[in-house]
């Protein structure tokens, strides 16, 4: 059966794919609480409309059928269901509902129609289901269908009916439970002003019979508080509908409540928003001509007319609309700079994904302005007008007042319109505001400055004045001049402020680098002010004079890559410094020339290949200082170097250029020629060779020295691979001139045979001399090795010199022996090991590897690899371990670096077991001792380490066979909980879990060795272990162990067996804990822990009386050892003074044993107490001016001597004496002696003050003699009788019931109370006070009567008025004899307490019993004294003009309004009877009350009925 949550308001139709398609039905409140109210019957009765149920599935027209046409088309339905859903609404649980389902035939033709209904627990039919049956045309047949809920919820079923033609479904719907909401269907807010919000608050009770869970929701310019919520059954809740509408017109809306059961009701909103009676007092503000800088001010007003408080907003713009985009455009601005930050970001980081935490602070960091943006009111902020407030509420009927700001920032007309967005107005009200602005007015005490010549480079300051002729600040700045001239001035300053009708000094430098005469005009900018102030100079620039201490500078001859230097020196002779650059235009542009110096510290350089080609000329002339500043009349040295890299005669200049005079100011010839080394070498550094060299040589020649290898072939014999080798080679000089030299790098290293390299490659070697080149040589492949080394000349044409290195490679030679291993028959399982050695017999080191030829081998190597040392021995250990007991072959393998492997056969024979244990058990287990009644284990793991199955059997000799148990043993648990099972008789004591097991290879079972014995024994038995290994058929012995165990009892010597403490508790003794020591002894031979339970007064402590903690481990104590306990006494467990014993158990448990033992505790504190027989005394009401006398006896209950002293409790909160108005003219009245009396009569209201003194007590007495007077008047109510007769009766039964339980209170039996001193110490304690004052002292308390409601005369009250009552201590009203005293133990004393009755007193007090060193004892006193009043509601009876023979009839009430009971008697001359009264004479029934039955209690009314005729 399907069920699902029925939505109650939607219709569900089946489509033909069987699917539920659902329509939403819009409901009022009231129809939904009306159709939710209807049961299953009357929602019958209203199910009037037909609708025809969807086909599931269109059927064909059995073969069988009589009728092959049907007058219905086929989109048509043949039968029409009523109802067309099923609905049970207000049931019970387990209630049986019916409802019949009627199918009608709507077809010409009869039809068969089967109805089935699937099986379920809630829903069957009436009758057979799944029966065809037969409805002729236009006729119906009835199908019964019952409902059994089991709870109270929603259910859903399908009614399935099929036809010739089609299958359709008819629902089946259960509704349970719904929550209703009692909303109104319409709510009309009428006339309500725009851009304003009113409310109206609804009370909304749930009247379904289920909790709500709701949603509410409307449409703007509507909403609704709390939008979602739940709410019980019963229960109502606040609902806030809202009103604001933006626009002015009619609005109406929807409030749709959405139920959890999926239902909705909808209530119609209707309102009207128009414009209120708001608006400004005047639509444009010009303001007065304004200086910048500063202010100006106007008003305007905003006049409120209307009767809502109207919140006001000064806009920048004019709709919502515009307000927006400017919302947008900082939204772009804000999104276009965070946008720049995060590529940046990602750029500098190039998208770092470590570095999330920063992408995630720039995401924030936007989050946080948008939400700003979003949160901005956008008020109005500009820099020109600003209103004051910008924001406010105003009044109803009022107006505020707004101030208008005018701050020009320039020189020019300033015209704003400002909009007003007001509560009550749709469009906001405009404000134009206008105002100009007026600029500072400046200008130079002189416009031109002419400084006639001046020298270059030299600095001139001259000063000029700024002067401010306006009303405000001038600040000013200087615009940097353009012109090259211009920029030798500083200004300073550059820019300033100028104060009003004041002057600036402005300091002018000049500093000229041009020469030649000038006129140039600077600008100063005046802020705010439309024209800058011009400032004019003029004059002229002359330069400096210099020369050489030399005319040229000659070089002569130099050779090739020797630089040469020469000196001169440059004189200023004018007076300034003169800055100055040098350079020689003919010279290269290139890299510097190369020196020999420089070329033999990079042997990898190409210069020393012959193919290098250089692409710029090279830069050989070298001038230090090239460019400086000589001061006036100073000189600057001057070095000129040259290094030639080139062939030819040299004649250039070296140029001067003269800072801020001129470029190639002055030319100094230079003049040089070189020995060129040969024509050849020209072609070294890519430069044709000069003509005059080809038609003739100078002088002195250019020599390349002649540089000879003395041994060019270098031997080195064998050599072992990777070894260096190092040899020299002599390298001769015999000319005249130095050399420069290098080996040059080996090329195509990686191909060689042999490597070579040199410590020093490359140097220097001088005339007629030789030097040794060190040469090593690593060969790197086996046999004949010959390589050359190239030697080149730096300057030397051709091809460099050439060394030829000849030598044998060859690997390390080691010997392997023995070469075949034989182990022989070894036992499984363990390491047995063999030496193989290996013996390096070279000079080099020889790396091995030793490795088995098959993975996953029984053997293993030791070092498996490493090196022989040269001329060494190394030996290696072949370790066997077999794991199975078959014959192993197999074979090593010996790797030797640069050498063949070497094969080595391997041989053995395991034999004994595979399966092993990981702790021991053979040949015997020694278990110790174990305590009895426990079980012992011993766990341990078998591991089948070889290659085959093995099944095991575990046997006890002498015994059967263990049965096979795939069940593991229990684990120990504590004892006490359960005895372990004992071992049956003739069955062994321990046992093996599991008996029987297959071990597959590499498998570990866990074993469980478990013995257990009731008796104290020693037991010794042989377990036996065989094994069928593989596909063997037989079984053999493979372990044999002997299981010894001594099972003991434990037992523990305790000293002492009991323990008792008692406590005196005397008034000048504090309470302490008390110790006794505990000592347990083990006496058994095992260790064992135990457990100590102990209740409270009662700790166990250590030795250093120290509590243990609540989860304290359990205390082991070992074997002969002793456990050093205390036990603590805590006397002042109890919070209380009233003495006390208590009786507890220690239980001693063992964790290994169930045996408990048992040690008695007995702890007793007494202190002084007391007997009292009742906690209360009350008097009663009694005569004004008299007293009365109780008495109680009190008993010394303690062993200890008790000293007490009373007192009253000083609470003003607690003690209350007051006094109650009352007539001095009244009948008295014998009062009966009863216990019992009513404490309040009246409605007259006290309130209570501390005692004031007699002076303060007169002032206000006279002060307020006036107010009591009229208070007196008005303080008996007429209301407050009737309610106080009520009060009355259940006051007389509340104190009864209060008096006889104090009395039986007072006659309990000692002893009893002996029993339950500890309750009732409680009680006592719990109304001792905290701070209770040791004297008699009291408070006084008066009381002013309470208004009435309606003024009445009271008749004998005239003269109370007027008196003052008298201000009463507690000692004056209550009294205690006798005050204090001694008790012995055992002894009593006859306590009296006496009231006094003062008129009209009311008073209740708390006495208090101190005891020294014991606690204090309550008794609550109360008691009255009054005396009768009374008072008629009428005093006059007016009849008016009557029928002379008429009987006519009034009423008069007599209240008491005291606290006294009284008889009253009415004096009536008449003798005639209410029923025929004496014509003119009155007659009063009744006259009289004289039994006491009859008396007129306190507010008690009796009505008077007057007849007259």
């Amino acid at each position: 059966m399907l069920i699902r949550t029925r939505r109650a308001h939607r219709r569900h139709s089946a489509t033909a794919s069987g699917v539920v398609r659902t329509t939403v039905l819009s409901l009022t409140p009231s129809a939904f609480q009306k159709e939710m109210s209807l049961n299953t019957k009357q929602r019958l009765a209203t199910a009037k409309k037909l609708s025809l149920p969807p086909i599931v599935q269109p059927q064909d027209k059995p073969g069988t059928s009589h009728h092959k046409f049907s007058a219905a088309a086929p989109e048509q339905r043949s039968f029409q269901p009523c109802p067309p859903e099923v609905v049970f609404q207000n049931y019970s649980p387990g209630e049986v509902c019916e409802v019949p389902l009627v199918l009608r035939n709507r077809d010409k033709v009869p039809h068969l129609v089967k109805v089935t209904l699937k099986s379920s627990p809630y829903f069957q039919l009436v009758g057979p289901n799944d029966v065809c049956r037969k409805v002729p045309p236009g006729l119906y047949t009835t199908v019964r269908i019952l409902f059994t809920p089991g709870q109270r919820k929603d259910y859903f079923h399908q009614l399935l009916c099929t036809t010739e033609n089609e299958e359709f479904i008819v629902p089946i719907w259960a509704i349970g439970g719904r929550a209703i909401l009692d909303f109104p269907d319409q709510l009309d807010f009428s006339t309500c002003p725009v851009k304003y919000t009113t409310q109206k608050t609804l009370l909304v009770h749930n009247v379904g019979n289920r909790p709500a869970c709701y949603e509410l929701s409307t449409q703007s310019p509507f909403s609704v508080t709390p939008a979602m919520g739940t709410l019980d059954v019963g229960d109502a809740v606040e609902v806030a509908v809202e009103f604001r509408p933006l626009k002015t017109g009619d609005h109406c809306r929807s409030l749709v409540v959405h139920y959890d059961t999926g239902e909705d009701t909808h209530t119609s909103l209707h309102a009207r928003a128009v414009d209120a009676h708001i608006g400004l007092d005047r639509n444009t503000v010009t303001l007065e001509k304004t200086y910048i800088t500063m202010s100006n001010s106007a008003t305007v007003l905003i006049h409120n007319r209307s009767d809502i408080t109207a919140r006001f907003q000064w806009k920048a713009v004019d709709t919502e609309e515009q307000e927006e985009q400017l919302r947008q455009r900082q939204y772009h601005r804000i999104y276009q700079q965070q946008r720049h930050k995060l590529y940046s970001f990602l750029k500098e980081r190039e998208v770092d994904i470590t570095c999330r935490e920063r992408l995630a602070l720039l995401n924030h960091t936007f989050q946080s302005e948008v939400s700003k943006i979003r949160g901005d009111p956008m008020l109005l902020d500009d820099d020109i007008f600003s209103l004051v407030p910008k924001e406010g509420e105003i009044m109803p009927k009022c107006s505020a007042e707004i101030s208008v700001f005018f701050t020009p920032q320039a020189a020019q007309v300033y015209e704003r319109t400002v909009y007003c967005d007001v509560s009550g107005r749709e469009n906001r009200l405009p404000l134009l505001l206008m105002g100009e602005g007026l600029g500072p007015r400046v200008h130079f005490h002189f416009e031109e400055l002419n400084i006639g010549e001046v020298f270059v480079r030299v600095t001139h300051r001259y000063e000029a004045y700024l002067i401010n002729k306006g009303p405000i600040e001038a600040p000013f700045k200087l615009i940097p001049p353009t012109t090259a001239m211009g920029s030798c001035f500083t200004f300073l300053p550059q820019e300033g402020i100028v104060a009003p009708e004041k002057l600036q000094a402005i300091r002018v430098s000049f500093c000229p680098t041009i020469r030649g005469e000038f006129e140039e005009q600077f600008y100063f900018h005046v802020a705010e002010s439309p024209k800058p102030v011009i400032f004019t100079v003029r004059g002229s620039v002359i330069g400096p004079t210099f020369h050489f201490d030399v005319p040229a500078l000659h070089f002569g001859d130099i050779a090739f890559g020797f630089p040469h230097t020469l000196k001169c020196c440059l004189f200023n002779t004018s007076l300034t410094p003169m800055g100055f650059s040098l350079y020689i235009p003919g010279d290269g542009l290139g890299v510097p020339s190369v020196s020999s110096t420089t070329q033999i510290g990079k042997p990898s350089s190409q210069l020393w290949r012959k193919e290098v080609r250089v692409l710029r000329r090279l830069q050989e002339f070298t001038i230090n200082p090239h460019s400086g500043t000589v001061r006036a009349l100073g000189s600057q040295d001057i070095k000129v170097t040259l290094c030639p890299n080139t062939v030819g005669d040299y004649n250039l200049e070296l140029v001067l250029d003269v800072e801020d005079v001129g470029r190639k100011v002055f030319a100094l010839p230079l003049t040089a020629r070189y020995q060129h080394l040969s024509c050849t070498c020209l072609s070294l550094l890519g430069h044709p060779a000069p003509a005059h060299c080809l038609a003739a040589a100078p002088k002195e020649k250019c020599i390349v020295p002649t540089l000879r290898v003395l041994n060019p072939v270098v031997e080195l014999g064998h050599c072992c691979l990777k070894v260096l080798y190092d040899e020299k080679v002599t390298l001769v000089n015999d000319s005249d001139f130095p050399g420069c030299y290098c080996l040059l790098p080996q090329e195509h290293k990686e191909e060689a045979a042999a490597w070579y390299s040199s410590l020093a490659p490359s140097g220097i070697i001088e005339a007629h001399s030789s030097v040794q080149i060190p040469i090593t040589l690593q060969a790197q492949l086996l046999g004949q090795c010959s390589i050359t080394a190239k030697l080149a000349v730096f300057g030397r044409p051709g091809s460099p010199l050439e060394i030829r290195l000849e030598c044998v490679g060859q690997g390390p030679v080691v010997y392997v022996h023995p070469r075949e291993i034989n182990f022989g028959s070894i036992p499984v399982l363990e390491d047995c090991s063999k030496t193989l050695h290996l013996a390096n017999q070279c000079k080099i080191p020889a790396a091995f590897q030793v490795e088995m030829a098959v993975e996953r081998s029984c053997w293993r190597i030791e070092p498996s690899k490493g090196v022989v040392p040269p001329s060494s021995e190394v030996s290696v250990a072949v370790i066997a371990n077999l794991n199975d007991t078959v014959k192993f072959q197999e074979k090593l393998k010996v790797f030797i670096e640069n050498n063949p492997v070497t094969i080595i056969p391997l041989q053995a024979v395991g034999i004994g077991t595979t399966v092993v244990s990981d702790k021991p058990l053979v040949p015997k287990l020694d278990l110790k001792s174990c305590f009895s009644f426990s079980r012992c284990f011993y766990h341990f793991q078998l591991t089948n380490r070889g290659r085959r199955t093995q099944r095991l059997y575990w046997s006890t000799e002498g015994f059967r066979t263990f049965r096979r148990s795939a069940r593991a043993p229990a684990p120990a648990g504590p004892p006490g909980k359960g005895a372990p099972p004992m071992p049956r008789p003739g069955s062994p004591v321990f046992k093996l879990c599991p008996a029987q097991v297959d071990l597959r290879p590499g498998q570990t079972v866990d074993m469980v060795l478990e013995g257990c014995s009731s008796t104290v024994q020693e037991v010794k038995e042989r377990l036996l272990c065989h094994a069928v290994v593989g596909k063997e058929t037989a079984k053999k012995q493979i372990l044999q162990t002997d299981v010894i165990c001594n099972f003991i009892c434990p037992a523990v010597q305790m000293s002492p067996r009991a323990i008792a403490f008692r406590v005196e508790k005397k008034p000048s003794d504090v309470l302490t804990l008390q110790y006794q020591p505990l000592t347990l002894k083990n006496t058994s031979s095992l260790p064992f822990s135990v457990v100590l339970d102990l209740e409270q007064p009662f700790l166990v402590c250590n030795v250093n009386r120290k509590p243990l903690p609540a989860n304290c481990k359990p205390l082991p104590v070992g074997v002969g050892k002793e456990l050093h306990l205390c036990i603590c006494f805590n006397p002042a467990y109890k919070n209380s003074l009233i003495s006390w014993v208590v009786k507890k158990v220690l239980r001693v448990s063992f964790m290994e044993h169930p045996h408990v033992e048992k040690i008695p505790l007995r702890g007793e504190v007494c202190f002084p107490n007391l007997h009292l027989p009742t906690k209360a005394v009350d008097f009663g009401c009694i005569i004004n001016d008299t007293e009365q006398e109780l008495k109680m006896e009190m008993t010394n209950c303690s062993p200890l001597p008790v000293n007490y002293h009373w007192s009253f409790l000083t609470d003003s909160q607690v003690n209350t004496i007051r006094f109650i108005p009352s007539p001095p003219k009244f009948k008295p009245r014998s009062l009966n002696k009863r216990r019992v009396f009513l404490r309040r009569y009246s409605r007259t209201e006290s309130v209570e003050e501390p005692i004031e003194t007699p002076e303060t007590t007169q002032d206000s007495a006279q002060e307020d003699s006036a107010q009591e007077d009229s208070a007196l008047e008005d303080s008996v109510l007429e209301d407050s009788a009737l309610e106080n007769s009520d009060e009355q009766d259940s006051a007389q039964e509340d104190h009864a019931q209060e008096d006889a339980a104090l009395e039986d209170a007072a006659l309990e039996d000692s002893a009893q109370e002996d029993s339950d001193q500890e309750d009732s110490a409680q009680e006592d304690s719990d109304q001792e006070p905290a701070d209770a004052q040791h004297s008699l002292e009291s408070e006084g308390l008066s009381s002013t009567p309470g208004a009435s409601q309606r003024p009445l005369r009271v008749r004998g009250l005239s003269w109370f008025s007027e008196m003052e009552h008298p201000k009463l201590g507690m000692q004056e009203v209550f009294d205690v004899r006798p005050l204090w005293g001694e008790l012995q133990p055992g002894e009593s004393e006859q306590v009296t307490f006496t009231f006094f009755g003062h008129a009209n007193v009311v008073a209740r007090v708390r006495a208090l019993c101190h005891v020294q060193g014991g606690p204090s004892y309550e008794v609550v006193l109360t008691g009255e004294a009054s005396c009768p009043s009374y008072q008629l509601d009428l005093q006059e009876i007016d009849w008016g003009l009557q029928r002379f023979n008429k009987v006519l009839k009034a009423e008069v009430t007599l209240r008491n309004t005291g606290v006294m009971e009284f008889t009253f008697v009415v004096p009536n001359c008449s003798t005639g009877t209410a029923a025929k009264p004496l014509p003119g004479v009155p007659v009063v029934v009744p006259t009289t009350v004289s039994s006491t039955s009859h008396c007129l209690w306190p507010s008690v009314r009796v009505p008077l009925h007057l007849a007259r005729s």
